[in-house]
């Protein structure tokens, strides 16, 4: 798939994707339904129309992308509510979440820990985080920010580009109906043609009434288990109670108010200053190269944790066992591989990444130099 699908998919599935980025059980077979035949364009047609829809549900997300088990190192990590842990705790555990919608700007979502309780409600302009474990509320004001990207105005005009980008690298059929959260459902399926790509497909489980998705998963080559599933369980289409946006930290909590205007935003780098990423193959077979200027950050010092390497912070020996165990020495650096993404360090701090084996990135690696 070329980079314009990798943009438009996204933000087509949205209402499930986003959840899968913050929050396991799949869902339980149900019969398939017979339903109406539908294309592909015509099913891209009723995602994009689903974009003003109102819900609340409860959405289970399950992965598994073939790493170690490192709960005892995130957990007892000093930092083990940084960014690097919550990723892994994303990436080896399943999670379970409410969210509610009362349109495209009005938003709940609460992720259901053991004992805590995550929440990031949006209503207009203004948007909370709130922890209860850490008993910390954040509040950020959007303020007057525009997108001025070339969005679509219609769903057909969506959908156009949607099957425009996905190229021959990738077959997009309506495969099959299902039965999610005691919805019908059409199935959407992209097939990567490359036979050597770690995806082995994608399939979007499209409510046969609102075209909201209800299901994401991707499977991994050579591996039965889904290496990633996020589905409704249960789902409404009433209208949420307006209350449910309207949110108050507790007394207890510490609130930190951030605005975020124009002037906030970084300002777009300098081409002469970094050089662009270089991306060598095509479609699923892409890998992406990020030249050692681009992928250190500005004023950190390479040597801290050795090239190509994130920079560690030397007083969290935590984090520096997770990456440890993560990661494989190789000759061209360090090598992180899931089901689905290879990722490599190498030793002159570029770093390669793509959804293809070691093998090709090792490849790519030896003949950009």
């Amino acid at each position: 798939m070329n980079k314009t699908a990798m943009r438009w998919l996204p933000a087509a599935v949205l209402p499930v994707v986003v959840v899968a980025a913050a929050v396991a059980v799949p869902a339980f077979a149900e019969t398939s339904p017979s339903l109406p035949e539908r294309s592909a364009e015509q099913v891209l047609t009723m995602i994009a129309d689903s974009a003003d829809a109102t819900y609340s549900g409860t959405v289970e997300q399950s992965s598994d992308f073939g790493l170690p088990d490192i709960s005892a190192l995130t957990s007892g990590s000093e930092s083990g509510d940084s960014g690097m842990s919550t990723a892994m705790e994303l990436l080896t555990g399943s999670h379970t979440a409410r969210i509610y919608v009362g349109g495209p700007n009005t938003s709940r979502l609460q992720i259901m820990d053991t004992l805590a309780q995550r929440d990031v409600v949006r209503n207009g302009d203004d948007v909370w985080f709130y922890d209860s474990d850490a008993q910390e509320a954040t509040h950020l004001t959007l303020g007057d920010i525009h997108n001025d990207a070339d969005v679509p105005a219609t769903p057909a005009e969506l959908a156009e580009k949607l099957l425009d980008s996905v190229d021959s690298s990738t077959t997009v059929t309506v495969s099959d109906t299902a039965r999610v959260a005691g919805r019908d459902a059409y199935t959407l399926t992209l097939d990567p043609t490359s036979d050597t790509t770690l995806v082995d497909s994608v399939a979007l489980s499209v409510d046969a009434e609102t075209g909201l998705p209800l299901a994401v998963t991707v499977l991994a080559a050579d591996q039965d288990a889904p290496a990633f599933r996020v589905a409704f369980s249960d789902i409404s289409f009433a209208s949420p109670d307006a209350s449910l946006f309207d949110f108050t930290p507790p007394e207890t909590a510490t609130v930190i108010e951030k605005d975020v205007t124009p002037s906030d935003l970084p300002e777009a780098p300098d081409a002469t200053e970094r050089p662009d990423p270089t991306v060598v193959g095509e479609g699923w077979d892409s890998v992406v190269i990020l030249p050692a200027d681009v992928a250190a950050e500005p004023g950190t010092d390479a040597e801290a944790s050795g090239p190509g390497m994130p920079d560690l912070d030397s007083t969290d020996p935590g984090i520096t066992d997770m990456l440890g165990q993560l990661t494989t020495e190789v000759a061209e650096g360090r090598a992180f591989q899931t089901s689905l993404v290879t990722v490599l360090f190498a030793t002159d701090g570029r770093i390669l990444f793509g959804a293809v084996p070691l093998e090709q990135l090792q490849a790519a690696a030896t003949a950009a130099e």
